[in-house]
């Protein structure tokens, strides 16, 4: 395997991890008679701390190379799992919400930092897709798994499961099995001199932060929503997984078409069409309880989703200052976790007062206003 392959494998089975501790998380929270704010509040954990140390961790990771953020994060993330696999309590569920959350931002900072620096700077864009594609397999088996071993095996094993998800990158990496890529030698006469937020002042990079903030923060909406709604719908652990798993599914399959749709279209008109269909997808989704039509749902969204992901990445990518990549995805991930703590507060509540319905649709709302406001970018020339 080629190192670039390597790593994103490592990375998908940190996701894994993650995306499987979510749905562990707040099923075993609704089993234990929480209430919705209080999902809603677990929920918010796996952000909250990011978002407050995600630019730190960005320059951290710019100094020091991706080698000890990666082995750090990954034995973390096996902690969390093995804290909520032995003790069987809700308050342990706030001890592994935060530590999963948090450091598997640290090892997703590190993989998008990393990722695009194997090749050359045209290979952006396919390595970022392949990433992606390793992302949508670990978000497909992560809830599948998860799901499958809370109805046979209880949740206790759910988590050592995903503790033994968390724990492959930690061995793989210390074994040496991981060929890391050169630093890039492009240098500037002098560091950028801007830093932190006011990177947003850039109107592309603004523009892109908020593309890919929005992306990152839908999938923790869908993670936090779908248990409820699954739940106050009387589907199973297994039925619950399996739909979650649809939406990878979706990820998946656009993103085995992301080379050819790359060569023939500008990234901005595919993340705008891919606003839409999450949006149409979040709209739709309290109008029933047809399993098969939940599916399918699942799956439009899961396209939105997978096209939406590393197109975003990519521009947001290219519009960074070359000395402070790791520092815009720490900004980036910074929006995002704010996103991830706040919108599960607020849903939560809202969920608790008015049903589900309103969460959805709120979020379907934002998803086609960000349409509308980059619908001049639906323009961009097709490329040659």
């Amino acid at each position: 395997m080629k190192p670039l392959h390597i790593h994103v494998t490592l990375a998908s089975f940190n996701h894994m991890a993650m995306n499987g501790s979510r749905l562990t998380v707040m099923l075993f929270a609704a089993s234990l008679g929480a209430s919705p704010a209080l999902i809603g509040l677990l929920a918010a954990l796996y952000g909250i701390i990011a978002a407050m140390v995600a630019v730190r961790v960005g320059r951290w990771i710019d100094r020091t190379g991706p080698r000890q953020p990666m082995m750090l994060a990954s034995s973390m993330v096996t902690l969390g799992a093995l804290i909520g696999g032995v003790w069987h309590e809700l308050p342990a569920l706030f001890i592994v919400a935060p530590l999963m959350g948090t450091f598997n931002s640290m090892f997703q900072m590190t993989t998008h930092q990393t990722v695009g620096r194997y090749g050359t700077p045209q290979d952006r864009a396919n390595n970022f897709s392949t990433q992606a594609l390793a992302i949508s397999m670990a978000t497909f088996l992560g809830p599948l798994s998860a799901g499958i071993a809370i109805d046979h095996l209880g949740y206790a094993n759910a988590f050592f499961v995903t503790a033994a998800f968390g724990f492959t990158p930690m061995a793989a990496v210390w074994m040496g099995l991981l060929k890391f890529p050169e630093k890039s030698v492009e240098k500037r006469e002098e560091p950028t001199p801007v830093s932190g937020w006011a990177l947003l002042k850039d109107h592309e990079l603004r523009r892109a932060y908020i593309a890919a903030a929005s992306n990152n923060a839908i999938w923790s909406i869908w993670g936090f929503m779908l248990p409820l709604y699954g739940h106050s719908i009387s589907l199973s652990a297994t039925a619950i997984g399996t739909l979650a798993a649809c939406l990878s599914g979706g990820t998946v399959v656009v993103r085995l078409f992301s080379r050819a749709l790359l060569l023939r279209y500008q990234p901005w008109p595919l993340i705008v069409i891919s606003h839409i269909l999450i949006g149409a997808g979040f709209l739709l989704i309290p109008f029933t309880q047809v399993y098969s039509v939940l599916v399918s749902l699942a799956f439009i969204m899961g396209i939105g989703l997978g096209l939406a992901g590393p197109l975003s990445t990519t521009v947001m990518y290219d519009a960074s200052p070359p000395d402070k990549v790791g520092e815009v995805i720490g900004l980036r991930m910074t929006m995002a976790n704010l996103a991830q703590t706040l919108v599960p507060l607020l849903s939560g509540a809202v969920g608790a007062a008015l049903g589900v319905g309103p969460v959805y649709w709120a979020v379907a709302a934002c998803m086609f206003g960000d349409a509308w406001a980059n619908r001049g970018k639906l323009h961009a020339p097709k490329k040659p």
